[in-house]
């Protein structure tokens, strides 16, 4: 009997490629669709993880190719959709056909959005506010949402509040909290990388930048009470600096407010996102990670547990009991003055020694691919009903 076929669409944070690299280690027939726009963003493209792969890329990584809507008329657009170049880059429309081939789908961030036609099982794993906000909007887009993750057979969510309070509303049929796959071999301590600059604490703070918005369906990362406390800290006289990323929808805001503040001198930023190495390198030179503040644990602070770091986040601990048996070992902090708080206890090394180390442990006991990948294969074969190996 021939082998179940799995396929994974869309690569937001470089997370549908690990997942296949890692099903295909453990003999499962999977191929990933990575779409033109998620190798134009550095986390997202598989070379930044990956140097070298898209030169010669496996047969079972394909490129989608996207097109702009004609203007005026659509007479042409099949034609275009139709279009293949060569290797492994496809058209819109042909993955819809190709598709049709695989036994089941995972669909990542409502990628595609034509999933539910296709006529093949799928599974929707939901990487934030595609659930937690698109999903229950009142608009066409937040329509299409709610479909696909209504009728999926299987729907893959975070432990934060905002996905539980989404899943709920939406009366999901099947539902699970989800360990994202880290790579431990790729995102480990390397001592190193470690930067000891006359006992400054060095913070670095790669989340986008989310903050100055907000409303009733809205959940920010809380940037700007990083930037409040971390300057508190500093007028307090204690040496530190904050290195951030200039990503996301409120770069002027923030600027203004480092202004505001009168901190730009402990302030050092990187313009556009960094690649999945660069990010590694940069976990390693920080003493602390700062990840956010009002939505839970992400891909970032994960990522920087990974390689040893101690990392600030505002954690929902009762929606992340959900998904581990055990608390996260993290600096859990929501409110400026609580980040201000786990500012100043991180100045202690030890401290930060302690935590990192066990943040490391936490992350090989519950994120380890190979563990969160025999979960992955026995949602795939229950939806199924036969083994994939």
């Amino acid at each position: 009997m021939q082998r179940p076929r799995i396929a994974l669409v869309g690569n937001l944070a470089n997370v549908a490629y690990q997942t296949c690299k890692f099903l295909r280690q453990r003999g499962v027939d999977a191929d990933v669709f990575v779409y033109e726009a998620d190798l134009a963003s550095p986390p997202s493209n598989p070379d930044s993880q990956d140097p070298g792969v898209l030169r010669d890329p496996p047969d079972w990584l394909k490129t989608v190719r996207q097109f702009a809507r004609p203007e005026g008329t659509w007479i042409h657009s099949p034609l275009k959709r139709l279009h293949s170049s060569a290797g492994n880059r496809i058209s819109n429309l042909r993955l819809l056909l190709m598709l049709r081939e695989y036994d089941l789908i995972e669909s990542f961030c409502c990628a595609p959005w034509f999933v539910r036609s296709v006529g093949r099982p799928y599974v929707s794993f939901a990487t934030g506010s595609d659930l937690r906000e698109l999903a229950i909007e009142n608009t066409s887009k937040g329509g299409r949402a709610r479909s696909i993750f209504q009728h999926a057979q299987i729907v893959f969510f975070g432990p934060d509040p905002g996905h539980l309070d989404a899943v709920r509303q939406l009366r999901l049929r099947s539902s699970y909290p989800y360990r994202q796959i880290i790579d431990t071999d790729f995102f480990a301590p390397n001592h190193g990388w470690h930067r000891r600059t006359a006992g400054e604490l060095l913070i670095f703070h790669p989340s986008r930048l989310d903050w100055a918005c907000s409303g009733p369906e809205r959940w920010n990362k809380g940037n700007d009470r990083l930037f409040r406390a971390f300057s508190r800290l500093v007028k307090e006289g204690h040496p530190a600096r904050l290195f951030y990323l200039e990503r996301g929808n409120d770069i002027e805001a923030t600027r203004r407010l480092v202004t505001e503040l009168g901190i730009e001198q402990h302030i050092e930023a990187y313009s556009g996102e960094m690649t999945k190495s660069q990010l590694c390198r940069y976990y390693n030179l920080a003493d602390v990670v700062a990840d956010q503040f009002c939505v839970s644990l992400g891909l970032i602070g994960l990522e920087a547990m990974s390689c040893g770091r101690p990392v600030l986040v505002g954690l929902d601990v009762q929606a992340t009991n959900l998904c581990y048996e055990e608390t996260p070992p993290v600096l859990n902090c929501k409110t400026e003055d609580e980040i201000h708080a786990c500012l100043k206890s991180a100045l202690n090394p030890e401290y930060r020694e302690r935590i990192g180390r066990e943040a490391r442990g936490w992350i090989m006991k519950y994120h380890r691919a190979e563990r969160v990948i025999d979960q992955l294969i026995w949602h795939y074969e229950t939806v199924l009903g036969r083994r994939l190996v």
